[in-house]
């Protein structure tokens, strides 16, 4: 019989997918602890964590140093390190950790974790000319981070946003003018996804007043990261 996955494990599993470096990681286990322990961790339990995680054993000299030089963590016994109190909520920002934390959801959504392809946020950063991407990538990073923390309102009201940022890019004014006018039967039709179905569904977010009973958006209503990705694809084909 296949042994279930402790809390830590599956926290483990889902933060080793975003972060990369060790020392990072270390912190991340850090974070674990301060958050759903309300305590810290000596090196030698971060190592078993690694270890029991199949993230390796890192050299524990070579970890406390780390520690030591990490300006996010604190030295609180003998052998025990913390997170400082400061740090956690800019920690579980910097390194996504909120959605590793939910039960069940350690899983993540999309093949790299969020709602943006890497390889698309990589090559737009690297295009110049006639416009500025600087917004549009900020955009991006901050629907990709409310995504992996199940925000869903702020997703869908940034993929609004993103609609009508993007027209002069095609030489339009508006994204309903994108939708009908531009490019491939596919494209128009991903394009009319975006513009009739993420609209409206942003519109009603946006527009509706408070009533007795509400209803919240899930990530399945508010995950149009394959239009999203076709339209910066063609973004960045005539860029």
């Amino acid at each position: 019989m296949k042994k279930s996955e402790t809390p830590i494990e599956s926290f483990a599993r889902c933060m080793s997918q975003r972060v990369t470096k060790i020392a990072d990681r270390a912190v991340a286990f850090l974070y674990f602890y301060a958050v759903k322990k309300n305590c810290g961790a000596s090196p030698k339990q971060i190592i078993a964590d690694f270890d029991n995680a199949g993230l390796g054993s890192p050299n524990i000299t070579k970890l406390k140093k780390a520690l030591v030089k990490d300006r996010r963590t604190a030295k609180c016994s003998k052998d025990e390190w913390r997170l400082k109190n400061d740090k956690i909520t800019e920690i579980e920002k910097e390194l996504q950790l909120g959605h590793c934390l939910t039960n069940g959801q350690t899983k993540l959504t999309t093949v790299n974790g969020a709602y943006i392809d890497k390889k698309r946020f990589q090559a737009l950063k690297k295009k110049s000319g006639k416009f500025d991407f600087s917004r549009l990538i900020k955009i991006l990073e901050e629907l990709d981070y409310a995504f992996s923390v199940e925000n869903y309102i702020s997703v869908i009201l940034l993929v609004r946003a993103i609609l009508d940022h993007i027209p002069p890019i095609f030489n339009l004014n508006t994204f309903a003018e994108v939708t009908n006018n531009y490019g491939t039967k596919s494209f128009k039709d991903s394009m009319s996804n975006l513009e009739n179905s993420s609209r409206k569904i942003a519109d009603s977010y946006l527009h509706t007043r408070i009533r007795k009973k509400e209803s919240l958006p899930n990530k399945t209503q508010v995950n149009f990261s394959n239009d999203i990705d076709v339209l910066l694809a063609e973004i960045i084909r005539i860029s």
